[in-house]
């Protein structure tokens, strides 16, 4: 890959492709991407003179550009189609096992939290004068978007996908798991081949394995090799304790935060493990914590208006809308609203009963017309299918704003959740509760 001085990344405007654009920028390329749409993260790139296409008929093949296309593209309805099997035209993970060869790769992988996990990572590396690489598919006020082309750039911080099997080609050497959960089972059609899946990433990992044993899964998972481990358990190399404390070798430490929730007090020790294998202290670990300013739609504030605080979170499976919901509300005073976008018609067939069990931990939950992600509709699936006590099936996201005006009353919180483009509802609600209340 070090022969092409261009790059031209295929669904640039995606978290995870984002992160590998602004890494290709960093590290000298000239690089450029095609999306379908405009975005935050494409209208962030293009400030950093990343240029990006809109249109379909403006990629055109080169011969000394390195092409990387999203899992979820179709590469074969554009101009590249005919030149798919050109060895400069890469998947996104071909591109990462080729990337994580020569690296000392520290992965992060699990159903929930591996993002907001990697980023602390990365950002604990980085406090203590560590300029490592990283990718991981989010954005952060400390980074940005969630790419870095360190000065050491042996060391790469990685985001270790489980989607589309991504994670079983890459070349890792640390590797620390934050859990296992039914996901993703369209690409893996059984729970027992995605469990295996994990369990041959773990087995192929070179150096320390680190698996949080709160995790059913991982703690009853049979391994032919050492590992280290986080949990509530005393026997723990990391002990999570109430409140906000947490142990190891019997020497309790405060921890200080401003992320909301046990299950990013869970990624925060799985963070301070890893950095403590590779030398960091936990002192320095906690330092850097505390001044870790969180990832953008992951229990994020947007605003107040009229009395009603406006939240946002990217959780779309069950566990993780019901972890969110519950740290909400253990936050909060008044009654707490969710308006829910359900992504990916697969998701939703598959999790139909769990979403409405997590849903209703809420005072009163919205649910929103699916999200889907590239997928195709499938027949009797729907976000009605959702609609229930204490949940309403709202069609549209216009609407949504004039419904819930008659519903909260100051000192309320609303939650936008979801993986699609409801992110864009919460700023909408505030100007609306500004110029209605």
């Amino acid at each position: 890959m070090n022969k092409y001085r261009k790059a031209y990344i295929l669904g640039i405007g995606g978290t995870g492709m984002s992160s590998i654009a602004k890494y290709l920028s960093q590290s000298g390329l000239s690089v450029g991407g095609y999306d379908q749409r405009r975005s935050y993260i494409t209208n962030t790139l293009e400030q950093d003179e990343i240029s990006i296409d809109f249109q379909v008929e403006d990629i055109v093949y080169k011969k000394d550009t390195l092409y990387i296309f999203s899992t979820a593209f179709d590469i074969s309805k554009t101009n590249l189609g005919i030149h798919s099997k050109k060895s400069n035209i890469l998947s996104r993970p071909d591109f990462l096992e080729e990337l994580t060869k020569d690296k000392y790769v520290i992965g992060v992988t699990g159903t929930h939290g591996k993002t907001s996990t990697t980023a602390l990572i990365a950002h604990i590396f980085h406090y203590n004068n560590e300029n490592v690489s990283y990718i991981y598919g989010g954005v952060t006020s400390f980074s940005g978007i969630g790419g870095h082309y360190g000065i050491n750039n042996k060391i790469l911080v990685l985001e270790a996908d489980e989607a589309f099997g991504t994670f079983k080609s890459l070349h890792i050497d640390d590797l620390l798991v934050t859990n296992i959960d039914e996901d993703h089972l369209d690409y893996y059609k059984t729970y027992e081949k995605l469990v295996h899946a994990f369990q041959a990433v773990i087995e192929n990992t070179k150096n320390n394995v680190v698996l949080n044993l709160d995790n059913s899964e991982l703690e009853q998972m049979q391994l032919s090799k050492k590992v280290f481990h986080y949990s509530s358990s005393e026997k723990s190399d990391i002990t999570l304790r109430e409140g906000a404390a947490i142990s190891h070798k019997g020497v309790e430490f405060l921890v200080e935060t401003s992320m909301i929730g046990k299950h990013f007090k869970s990624n925060i020790a799985g963070a301070i493990l890893i950095a403590y294998l590779n030398g960091i202290s936990i002192q320095d670990s906690l330092l850097a914590i505390k001044h870790f300013p969180g990832v953008r739609r992951r229990s994020e504030f947007i605003g107040i208006a009229a009395g009603v605080n406006v939240y946002d979170d990217y959780a779309h499976h069950p566990t993780e809308i019901e972890a969110t919901i519950t740290s909400l509300k253990n936050h909060i005073t008044g009654k707490l609203f969710v308006v829910f976008q359900p992504h990916r018609y697969t998701r939703t067939l598959q999790h139909i009963d769990r979403f409405k069990t997590s849903l209703q931990k809420a005072d009163e939950s919205i649910v929103v017309d699916i999200y889907p992600s590239g997928e195709a509709p499938i027949p009797g699936v729907s976000s009605k299918n959702l609609d229930g006590e204490n949940i309403k099936y709202i069609k549209s996201m216009r609407a949504v704003p004039s419904y819930l005006i008659n519903r909260v009353s100051s000192g309320d919180t609303i939650l936008t959740i979801g993986a699609g483009d409801i992110t864009l509802l919460g700023p909408q609600v505030l100007k609306y509760l500004d110029e209605k209340k």
